[in-house]
């Protein structure tokens, strides 16, 4: 939304200060592709972030890298208010920032991963 929000207030500026140069020729062409660049940085954020889970792990996407996490490698998840987190084999965590605790059991059937309980059972 900020994106799109950013495109409609950016791009007719942008567009008029570089067609028109109202401020002293080519820096007007400078700050339209500087108004132009920051609605694009948004958009190609907002496009490449996220999760992927597939049946060998969870790939964590953001703009400029990407990390798959196996499967064999996660230990488990730890919720809380800020959302899901995956607690790896060496005991370090990544925060899965899309995800929610509710989706929790569908991220589990898409990897083909068991749901071996919540914890709550003392034979465990």
């Amino acid at each position: 939304m900020a994106a799109f929000v950013g495109w409609l207030a950016g791009a007719p500026l942008a567009f008029s200060l570089m067609a028109e140069q109202p401020l002293w020729g080519a820096f007007s062409v400078v700050i339209g592709a500087v108004l132009l660049l920051a609605p694009l940085a948004v958009s190609s954020w907002a496009w490449r972030s996220g999760l992927d889970v597939t049946r060998e792990g969870i790939i964590v996407r953001s703009f400029l890298s990407r990390r798959l996490i196996e499967w064999n490698h996660i230990d488990g998840f730890a919720t809380d208010d800020d959302g899901v987190a995956a607690i790896l084999d060496d005991q370090s965590q990544v925060r899965l920032r899309p995800l929610k605790a509710e989706n929790l059991p569908q991220v589990l059937h898409v990897g083909g991963q068991d749901l071996r309980g919540d914890g709550s059972d003392s034979s465990q």
